[in-house]
């Protein structure tokens, strides 16, 4: 009887339509030179998703297949050595009474998975094929497990109540050894362990509520636990934070703090209500990250010349831009801490005061009352500053007050939310501040954004892209064109990364970009004005991190979205 002979994954996707000849022999292309899966290539280019690429090979392989992340019974893992499910690459689901119901990312072990397993449990083997980013989900919880008390969630679930949210006693929110309050201790604890920036408790449709972890700037689901507990979890996270437990209507912003194995936690809490309940977000912020130096923060040699360039400077204003959770607050905490020392007068209106600095005087912005950004500058001139430090520029009277500042002999320092360091420019000009003024007042602008850095336990090395190449030679001649590839292995949770690293783009307003400022040119008549005075752009920062062996181009092109340059 002759084997049955398989088509390549390439030939099933172009007989689908879902991508052609020329998207495929691309694929290939960067195939030959990175080594890669054609599948996470085809995804990384955006020509098709996991979903189709599952969907094609379950429909090739006769199998079944997993859209969604399904859940596991975790007490399989018990009976399951791990190292044999990273081996085949499988997960197993559930046992039923004649079968096991098992999820794999790989058809080339689809034998050897039936073969053990059957051998294992006496049963038959179904297995279910899963797209590569939600088996990697599944491996992360089974192997985070035994951290994560699931036994208290289960505890939850067990628990029979009529009502669709239940009736909250508060006097067993103050008790540590309920479920509820144990289970809210397990989920911030277990965010600790994993050094996860963000807990995110989101009440879905359905009857769970959903609970994942930031880890390095990337969402993961850790758990679920029954709707009907929700209204506890919430009103214990409130009591936790001082919030008012009667406002539902209403987002509330509110913070506590925890000491663990000789360090404090300061956690930021933010409540929000949607249509399924109140969403909580606590942001979890180490005490000792506010004793952070600027050489600490990862920045490259060439850009951390270029900010010390920056903050010599006695006055002016210097401007940190990028998204939400990219840095800048740290980074302003780092320029301040490099600053700071007995013979200047430090400021800051911050909202919220996120770390707490030795030595300067730090403000918290309480709109409520009316006290904004704007009320606080007006005072901080008459305190005699050298230094002022404003969380966040939002309108024109901040803008205008801060630009006041400089032009009256300090240097002031604050974020704005743009894409890029040169948009800063664009930005205030919009909200209203005039050009000639801004030309005379801003020193600088360090646009940042956070990658990921590739885990040194699993990464292997492979040479650049072929249109990369032609890059890196212009700008770094002196290096290999050449990246790491990441695998995963248990140091990184098989994610292939661990901690995060600063890229930057530091844009110096010298005189040419003065000029340029005050006659109104465009954003990228600056941005070609401050390539040619030095300034490296994210994307080629980016890259000086691929080819030093801090990150991977994968994920360079993630968060910058690449460049026209390639």
């Amino acid at each position: 009887m002759m084997e049955k002979r398989y088509k390549r994954l390439g030939d099933i996707l172009i007989e689908k339509g879902v991508i052609s000849q020329a998207d495929l022999q691309y694929a290939l292309n960067i195939q030959r030179e990175t080594k890669k899966p054609i599948g996470e290539i085809l995804v990384d280019l955006g020509l098709c998703t996991w979903q189709q690429i599952t969907k094609a090979l379950a429909e090739q392989y006769g199998l079944n297949f997993f859209s969604e992340k399904p859940k596991i019974d975790m007490s399989l893992k018990n009976k399951i050595k791990v190292d044999l499910m990273e081996e085949l690459r499988f997960v197993p689901i559930r046992e039923e009474t004649d079968k096991l119901i098992v999820a794999t990312d790989n058809v080339y072990n689809l034998s050897l998975i039936k073969k053990r397993l059957k051998f294992l449990f006496d049963k038959e083997v179904e297995l279910y094929l899963i797209a590569p980013n939600l088996f990697e989900e599944l491996m992360f919880e089974i192997k985070n497990e035994k951290e994560f008390d699931f036994e208290v969630a289960e505890e939850l679930f067990s628990q029979e109540v009529e009502e669709e949210e239940e009736t909250v006693n508060e006097e067993e929110l103050f008790d540590e050894s309920t479920p509820i309050v144990r289970m809210v201790n397990n989920i911030i604890e277990h965010a600790i362990q994993l050094e996860a920036s963000d807990i995110h408790i989101e009440p879905r449709e359905g009857k769970n509520v959903v609970v994942r972890y930031r880890i390095d700037g990337v969402l993961r689901k850790i758990t679920e636990y029954p709707k009907a507990s929700h209204s506890s979890v919430v009103t214990r996270i409130k009591i936790m934070s001082k919030l008012d437990i009667t406002e539902r209507r209403l987002p509330q912003d509110g913070k506590f703090y925890l000491k663990k194995e000789n360090e404090q936690f300061d956690f930021r809490v933010s409540t929000m209500p949607s249509v399924y309940g109140e969403k909580i977000v606590l942001r979890i912020l180490r005490v000792s990250q506010s004793h952070r130096k600027l050489e600490e923060l990862g920045y490259s040699e060439y850009n951390y010349q270029r900010i010390q360039e920056l903050i010599k400077h006695p006055y002016g204003i210097i401007l940190v831009t990028g998204p939400t959770g990219s840095g800048k607050s740290t980074t302003l905490v780092g320029i301040i801490n490099s600053l700071n020392h007995e013979g200047v007068n430090i400021i800051t209106a911050e909202d919220p005061v996120e770390y707490t600095i030795n030595g300067i005087t730090q403000c918290q912005v309480n709109p409520e009352i009316g006290l904004t950004f704007a009320k606080y500058l007006r005072s901080f001139l008459r305190q005699d500053p050298d230094i002022i430090m404003v969380g966040e520029i939002r309108d024109k009277e901040t803008a205008q007050l801060a630009v006041e500042a400089s032009l009256t002999g300090h240097l002031v320092l604050s974020t704005l939310h743009t894409n890029t360091a040169p948009g800063a420019i664009d930005r205030l000009v919009n909200m209203g501040i005039d050009p000639s003024l801004i030309s005379s007042s801003l020193i600088g602008v360090i646009g940042q954004r956070l990658v990921r850095k590739a885990c040194k336990n699993c990464s292997v090395e492979s040479s650049l892209p072929e249109e990369y190449k032609n890059l890196v030679l212009k700008l770094y001649p002196e290096f290999e064109p050449k990246q790491l590839v990441a695998q995963g292995c248990d140091a990184c949770n098989d994610t292939g990364y661990k901690g995060r690293t600063a890229i930057a783009e530091v844009l110096i307003v010298d005189d040419e970009i003065r000029r340029l400022i005050k006659r109104g040119n465009s954003v990228i008549e600056i941005t070609e004005a401050a390539k040619r005075r030095g300034m490296r752009t994210l994307f080629e920062d980016g890259m000086f991190k691929v080819i030093s062996g801090e990150t991977t181009l994968a994920e360079v092109i993630r968060v910058t979205g690449g460049s026209e340059e390639e």
